[in-house]
């Protein structure tokens, strides 16, 4: 099983045809719905307010057929991005998460998170203390590294410090530039990082690196949940990440036709 751990809001863009078009959940919904519908049995844990937006979160996981451990926050509205040039965040919810039950991470094989979980308390603490758990019951941990929640590069890796490197991590180009982070640094962070660059992804390992040609599609997240899901299952980094870009590209290819 994939355990999945983090942000989950709304994403509002301007659009030519409506007033603001409306993308639920965020990335690690998207991962997380790659996973599942790769076939492998994933569960979520997030908050959502007790509005519209969060029901909608709920009901898009319960469709696709996640597992939720979703929290309910009754007195915070979910949380919000608004996305442009330069995107703004608007933390409630899902920055308030609290610890989740035991059961969360029975039967789970990898345990993946979003950086933003880990920038504000108290899911700050939250998210450190469900890393510890799941480092403690031999869980494979892997993050999705997006610089856009992070002020300073040396806060985040002090908090990831006691879980450095990771078994897995994602990012690109941008992040490395914020972050002022060398590639070779990643081996630092995590022992395969898959960067995801214009037309291509770079599965990078401490002995070899390795290009493959990136779907046409901005199908980042979509690849890295299916990858997630194949490691899940027990397969090879690099078998997983094959099989990830061969199903984006024909889902790519079937929306084209």
């Amino acid at each position: 099983m994939l355990l999945v751990l983090g942000e989950l809001y709304a994403e509002l863009t301007h659009s030519d045809e409506a007033c603001l078009d409306v993308v639920l959940g965020g990335p690690l919904m998207r991962q997380a719905l790659a996973a599942r519908s790769a076939g492998v049995r994933t569960r979520v844990l997030g908050r959502v307010g007790r509005d519209a937006y969060g029901r909608a979160i709920k009901r898009l996981g319960q469709e696709h057929g996640l597992e939720w451990s979703l929290q309910e926050d009754a007195d915070r509205p979910t949380s919000l991005l608004l996305a442009g040039e330069v995107p703004v965040a608007y933390r409630a919810a899902d920055a308030h998460l609290s610890p989740p039950p035991e059961s969360f991470f029975e039967g789970g094989r990898v345990l993946h998170a979003g950086a933003w979980i880990f920038g504000m308390d108290p899911a700050r603490t939250v998210a450190v203390e469900v890393f510890r758990e799941g480092l403690h019951q031999g869980l494979e941990l892997s993050l999705d590294l997006r610089t856009a929640r992070w002020a300073l590069r040396t806060e985040l890796a002090e908090v990831l410090r006691p879980f450095l490197p990771l078994a897995y991590m994602k990012t690109d180009a941008d992040t490395l530039e914020a972050l002022e982070l060398r590639p070779g640094e990643l081996f630092q962070w995590a022992n395969t990082v898959l960067l995801f660059t214009e037309g291509k992804v770079r599965r990078m390992t401490l002995l070899a690196e390795s290009d493959h040609k990136r779907p046409r599609t901005r199908a980042a997240d979509e690849v890295y949940g299916r990858f997630l899901a194949g490691v899940a299952r027990g397969e090879e980094s690099g078998a997983a990440l094959e099989q990830a870009l061969r199903t984006a590209r024909a889902r790519g290819k079937a929306k084209d036709a």
